[in-house]
């Protein structure tokens, strides 16, 4: 073998070696890389959120006295997402909630009922620092419609007004996966906690009469109601 051969063997060589190494650093450094973006990775998989679950408010004010023991208000809760990665550990989420429900007690004698129900859009922000677990920010505006009746044994009919108005929700939460990673739909648990804002709303009650008996009967009217205050929420969600 030639010098010129030997020499043409030994840089082959050389390549070789160099091409193994590079390739095992590439390898190296994708490790990380992957671990950076899995969380990105499992909301590109399971983009769509659906939960149930239950939020309570508290009421504070004259207006809802009549209506509840306490100032606690308990509806159902439902929340349906579709998420989309933004960069990084981030995802932004747009989707729909609905929330229903009704307070019952007694005001001198007389059965009172206030039902709630609420449809929102919803805006959420996501930042997810491992695939397991993420925290959000989400401000949801909606429109509220009610319903308020008094019972009273004194009255041919019971006395009842509806109301509807614009509201917003803003709260901050977090997310824990319940499922393994592997599995194609996930289970996690979501709790959040935020303010709840709806403006005060007159209450005159009347009752369900013709309109000549409903003149005589005349018009009940309560303090105003102000269905806003502090709320927590929790829910099981479905992710796939």
């Amino acid at each position: 073998m030639t010098i010129g051969s030997r020499a043409r063997a030994a840089m082959l060589a050389l390549a070789v070696v160099a091409t193994r190494d590079g390739v095992a650093r590439a390898k190296e450094a994708a490790v990380p890389a992957i671990e950076q973006t899995s969380g990105a990775g499992e909301r590109a998989r399971q983009p769509w959120q659906v939960s149930a679950g239950v939020r309570s408010a508290l009421f504070r004010g004259a207006g809802y006295d009549p209506f509840s023991t306490d100032d606690a208000f308990t509806q159902f809760a439902a929340t349906a997402t579709w998420a989309v990665g933004t960069g990084g550990s981030l995802a932004t989420a747009l989707g729909v909630a609905w929330e229903s429900g009704s307070s019952q007690a007694q005001a001198r004698g007389a059965a009172t009922d206030l039902s709630l129900s609420r449809l929102g859009l919803v805006l959420e922000e996501r930042f997810a620092p491992r695939p397991w677990a993420y925290a959000f920010a989400r401000v949801s505006p909606g429109w509220l419609r009610g319903t308020a009746s008094l019972t009273d044994l004194a009255v041919a009919a019971p006395l009842r007004t509806t109301f509807s108005s614009f509201s917003v929700d803003a709260s901050l939460g977090a997310a824990a996966r319940l499922s393994p990673r592997a599995s194609r739909v996930g289970f996690w648990l979501v709790g959040d906690a935020g303010y709840g804002w709806t403006p005060d709303q007159h209450l005159a009650l009347a009752p369900a009469l013709s309109a000549a008996d409903r003149d005589k009967a005349g018009v009940t009217t309560l303090a105003d109601l102000a269905p806003r205050g502090v709320f927590l929420r929790f829910a099981l969600a479905l992710a796939f």
